[in-house]
């Protein structure tokens, strides 16, 4: 499903799917997009996220430290390393309901200014993964110490 709204850019399924599988996801969830778009600095969402200090090595370390916080608040041990199971996981991985929602959201917010064809920019998809007030990644962006509002708002100026 997800293909038929990307941008035919460098950024789609095969890109989110490593990097779950890399974490030991078994669905795609919207970090793993947010990893994927910032693994690329030349694409739009790329240059946004290094502007706001995040490159791929940044996010990834803040996501862990995500983890292991929301695992001892839980009250449980966050693994010394990343779960590798889930390259058992054979075919595609589903989206998981982050990565639905994410989508959702950047398709109702870039309604005036998508591609012809309908399709999402990588800059697009970012800010529907930046629209998320709970979560993951909105805890993980706090832990970087990135402000997500005004990369929000610098994600929107780049459509004037």
């Amino acid at each position: 499903m997800l293909h038929r709204f990307l941008d035919g850019g460098r950024h789609g399924i095969p890109q989110f799917e490593t990097e779950a599988r890399q974490r030991g996801a078994k669905l795609i969830e919207a970090e793993h997009m947010l990893l994927a778009l910032a693994s690329d600095s030349e694409s739009d969402a790329g240059r946004y996220l290094k502007a706001s200090g995040l490159d791929h090595e940044r996010l990834a370390s803040a996501l862990r430290d995500e983890q292991r916080r929301s695992l001892a608040f839980a009250g449980f041990q966050a693994p010394d390393e990343p779960r590798t199971n889930a390259a058992q996981v054979q075919g595609p991985l589903p989206l998981g309901t982050s990565a639905k929602v994410a989508l959702v959201r950047a398709l109702i917010a870039s309604r005036s200014h998508r591609t012809r064809r309908g399709r999402l920019k990588d800059v697009d998809l970012l800010r529907g993964i930046l629209l998320a007030e709970l979560g993951t990644v909105p805890r993980a962006l706090a832990i970087a110490g990135v402000d997500r509002m005004t990369l929000i708002s610098r994600t929107g100026a780049a459509d004037s």
